[in-house]
């Protein structure tokens, strides 16, 4: 396929989020969180132990960072709001399946050292996201740098340690094939949003990304 003027087999998707009320993003990122399903499917070990690493985890997301949430953003909150409403976009238009939050269930309770969010497309790839806030601009860059720096420590290859648990066989089986996807998610601020997306295609990050199955930008406008 070719896409402004790039060819590429990889699967290219631009998406773009308006949220209209951030406290009631607040509100469903705080019922997301509080919802254990994930953990109950899981072996009797691995409840015990998900549900320890989760459950600070979620206390100090809901207490100190979303009950504190009004009507502006802060550069904490910005990147768990992107990093959900990426992940609601592409289960919306998508039909990605959502994995948990990455900080729930990895080891570290905040500022995770990966990837901040994953889904399953419906390719049966794993997708791992990067997701970044500001209050001006649009860290594009950022983010598309991050995600291939990441591949190059081979933080989304570890990763599949815990991912196995929570994905499907066959997604952890392509990924072991590295047949995967990304998506760099960011905070959209730009009155010609296409232009904004173009211009993140046509980094040299994004680039390296197109030699994989799948690669998704999501700009958030809030």
């Amino acid at each position: 396929m070719s896409i402004h003027g790039i060819s590429t087999e990889c699967g290219v998707y631009m998406i773009h989020v308006k949220i209209l009320d951030i406290n009631h993003r607040a509100k469903e990122i705080i019922d997301t969180l509080l919802d254990r399903s994930w953990i109950k499917r899981l072996g009797v070990i691995d409840q015990k132990a998900y549900n320890a690493r989760a459950e600070k985890t979620i206390t100090h997301l809901v207490e100190n960072i979303l009950n504190h949430v009004e009507d502006t953003v802060t550069e904490e909150f910005g990147e768990y709001l992107i990093s959900d409403s990426a992940g609601n976009a592409l289960s919306e238009v998508h039909k990605h399946k959502k994995i948990a939050l990455a900080e729930l269930w990895k080891e570290q309770m905040t500022g995770n050292p990966g990837f901040d969010f994953h889904t399953e497309s419906p390719m049966e790839l794993v997708i791992f996201g990067e997701a970044k806030f500001k209050s001006s601009g649009s860290p594009y860059t950022v983010a598309l740098n991050q995600i291939v720096s990441f591949i190059t420590d081979q933080k989304d290859v570890m990763e599949l340690a815990d991912l196995q648990k929570l994905a499907s066989e066959k997604s952890i089986q392509n990924a072991l094939d590295n047949k995967k996807g990304f998506i760099a998610a960011f905070s959209l601020n730009a009155k010609n949003q296409s232009a904004i997306f173009e211009k993140a295609l046509k980094t040299d990050a994004a680039k390296n990304l197109l030699n994989f199955a799948e690669l998704y930008l999501i700009g958030i406008e809030i």
